[in-house]
């Protein structure tokens, strides 16, 4: 039976912190996007945050604000793919983390380009519609695209610390973090299809999560987890 092969630990290094600040930037972005989302959200009389998605915002009064808040959390993402690449390099995650980060970015400019359709107890142009559009539809394979990426990437980096006693319990906890966005993801499916409900609570829910996790795991590269390989370094 072939033993299933471990990377290394004891080339890594710290990953110097010019490099972490650039890693940061999506953290940041995404907590001003639930930020501009709730402000947004709460001068709408008729938008209930608790049930409605974040992009039914882009279908509300301003709703280029919520374009330009996708635009935002899309470029920060995008920003920190050649940093990534240096971060990982020569290491699990080299090549599918830095695309998948891509994949993520381009996802959320999308988001910002093609609208949802009117969702369940909130048509504001009284559209009414009997099937799904297509740019709605192009709208959910986006958004699905971006939920799957963000939980992949967890996963990644959870296979990368698995065994690094620099970083122990990580691998364990994030595969939870994971498991527990996708099922935030899966109950806001189900319950966005009713006019009422918590839909749109879970779908935060299911950003806030990664965006806390990534948070917590970039103040462990800030104070010299190491993570990186010395090539990367150069």
């Amino acid at each position: 039976m072939q033993r299933k092969s471990v990377e290394p630990v004891s080339n890594r290094i710290a990953v110097p912190r010019r490099m972490v600040v650039r890693l940061s930037y999506p953290v940041l972005g995404a907590l001003v996007f639930l930020a501009v989302s709730a402000i947004h959200g709460a001068a709408i009389s008729d938008y209930d945050s608790w049930h409605q998605s974040v992009s039914a915002l882009a279908l509300a009064p301003h709703g280029w604000i919520q374009m330009a808040n996708f635009f935002m959390l899309g470029a920060s993402v995008l920003s920190t793919v050649p940093t990534w690449r240096r971060v990982l390099a020569d290491g699990k995650g080299a090549t599918w983390y830095p695309a998948l980060t891509f994949a993520l970015g381009l996802s959320f400019l999308l988001a910002g380009c093609i609208p949802q359709d009117p969702a369940p107890g909130y048509d504001p142009a009284r559209l009414a519609l009997d099937q799904p559009s297509v740019t709605g539809l192009l709208h959910l394979a986006v958004a699905g695209i971006a939920a799957t990426a963000s939980v992949v990437l967890m996963l990644i980096v959870a296979a990368r610390l698995s065994g690094d006693t620099h970083w122990s319990g990580w691998a364990t906890c994030t595969r939870v973090i994971a498991l527990l966005t996708v099922v935030c993801v899966a109950i806001y499916g189900t319950w966005s299809v009713e006019p009422n409900g918590l839909a749109g609570t879970f779908e935060r829910l299911a950003i806030l999560l990664p965006v806390l996790w990534g948070g917590t795991f970039l103040h462990r590269l800030w104070v010299g987890r190491p993570f990186m390989h010395h090539p990367a370094a150069e």
